[in-house]
């Protein structure tokens, strides 16, 4: 997994690539909490991620709750049609703001 952190006026993006699994959350989590550290608007371009397994799940779910807390924003994009077919099996493209 590769991860391209950027930040335009208060809004920082995550560019992630490859598969979001067990063996690449801990990464993740790593980006996330150093980016939202930084900013309460966060933007993850999903669009070169092909596989998104549980553990990519709960980081991005955990993700979600810290800044809903905060009051901030979270939005993924760019989300393929695979890894978009797990958000609505498993009911959370309503909990996403998924663009």
């Amino acid at each position: 997994m590769e991860i391209v952190k950027t930040q335009t006026g208060d809004t920082v993006t995550l560019a992630v690539s490859g598969k979001l699994s067990a063996a690449t959350a801990g990464e993740l989590e790593v980006a996330v909490t150093d980016s939202i550290a930084a900013s309460n608007k966060l933007v993850m371009d999903l669009k070169e991620v092909s596989y998104l397994a549980s553990a990519g799940l709960r980081v991005l779910i955990s993700t979600q709750k810290k800044l809903s807390a905060r009051h901030g924003s979270f939005t993924l994009r760019n989300v393929c049609e695979s890894v978009r077919e797990v958000f609505e099996i498993t009911g959370l493209d309503d909990v996403f703001d998924i663009q």
